[in-house]
């Protein structure tokens, strides 16, 4: 019965199998919406925290919105009380499709709060959370979580979860202690295993730079989708198959924030990202950047990155979540890179003649990111 519901739920929002991670701070409505119009499926919104969401009347207000649009949609909450986290999905439940719970979040701040992957070896409490949420809302329940270092003990906590109710499993393939500098290589042969071994959708998160890599996580794993969050970050379109220019992106973002009013904390930290590359190249306008303060003021700064790079070829301008990529994948990450930049050149070949020194700048771009970055 759980696998029919499992599935018969995915297929109800449309199979997405692209889809954007809850990012806090970062996955807000304007960003969710520009994932949507190139490629993504479903989306999640940023983590909220159930505790806050109950006591403070001002919380949800402030840190969750949406529109007829922006579905399908999951909210994500962290938790560590059944009751507590029910009461924060019920306050949701009718704004969104399903109802997410984080078991992944590795960062300092997890920890103390007693959430996200520090409850990964307290399946008991887990699973409690994932039946009363299962057994009291509107919306199906769903779960994101890190691999354990032992697969015995995540083969465990998977059991428990499905068993507890859940619809959809999210994974990510790392232990909690591979984050940031210490990132390593997502393991996507565990991710396989948890896939074949469970009768509801499986999503993977991790190891995902391209959209190659997207086709290639669903091909060798097996599972119903992809999730992105830092590589989406950086490139919005990532899911669209196609090598759409960043600058380009973060001018329609800017765009999509005057339809749903952004505040420029949240704006700030996905220019940063998007246009990372060319803010290393032109340090005066990365610190005015820091400085801006109005959503003019960053329209400003990044018309102004466009237009000194606009002759560049869009792939060369990939480079913030790079800088975390294992050493062993930046040799094969810069083939797909000089193959990208060597495909554009023929489907540009026809430009060729009318813009001469266009095409000869480009030609002469070195796409390597050792270069580009001194990596």
């Amino acid at each position: 019965m759980q696998q029919n519901f499992g599935y018969n739920f995915y297929k109800s929002i449309g199979e997405p199998k692209f889809v954007c991670a809850p990012m806090v701070d970062q996955s807000e409505l304007a960003f969710r919406m520009l994932t949507r119009r190139h490629g993504t499926n479903l989306c999640y919104t940023p983590m909220l925290h159930s505790r806050l969401t109950v006591e403070d009347k001002t919380y949800l207000r402030d840190n969750f919105s949406t529109c007829p649009e922006d579905r399908p949609l999951f909210v994500q909450f962290c938790a560590n009380d059944p009751d507590t986290l029910l009461k924060a999905a019920q306050m949701v439940e009718d704004q969104c499709d399903a109802v997410d719970i984080n078991l992944g979040c590795p960062q300092g701040i997890a920890r103390k709060g007693h959430y996200g992957s520090f409850l990964l070896g307290e399946p008991e409490l887990i699973g409690r959370m994932v039946e009363n949420l299962a057994k009291n809302l509107k919306v199906p329940v769903t779960c994101k979580i890190r691999i354990l270092p032992k697969e015995e003990d995540t083969m465990h906590l998977v059991k428990t979860i499905v068993n507890a109710g859940c619809s959809l499993l999210t994974v990510h393939g790392r232990t909690k202690e591979q984050n940031k500098q210490k990132v390593g290589k997502c393991d996507w042969d565990m991710i396989r295993k948890i896939k074949q071994s469970v009768n509801i959708p499986v999503f993977a998160n991790g190891g995902i730079y391209n959209y190659e890599d997207a086709i290639k996580c669903l091909e060798y794993t097996g599972v119903d989708g992809v999730m992105s969050s830092e590589s989406l970050l950086e490139n919005p379109a990532l899911f669209s198959g196609k090598v759409k220019d960043l600058d380009s992106l973060a001018m329609e973002y800017l765009e999509i924030c005057k339809t749903y009013a952004t505040d420029p904390a949240y704006i700030r930290p996905h220019l940063f990202k998007m246009l990372y590359t060319g803010l290393m190249q032109y340090t005066d306008l990365r610190e005015d950047l820091t400085k801006a303060k109005t959503l003019e003021e960053l329209s400003i700064i990044t018309k102004k990155v466009y237009e000194f790079r606009k002759l560049e070829n869009p792939e060369i301008k990939i480079g913030w979540y790079l800088r975390y990529m294992p050493k062993d994948d930046m040799e094969t990450y810069n083939d797909y890179r000089i193959s990208l930049n060597k495909k554009l050149m023929i489907e540009e070949g026809k430009k060729e003649e009318s813009q001469p020194a266009q095409a000869a700048e480009a030609a002469e771009v070195d796409v390597s990111l050792e270069n580009l970055f001194n990596f």
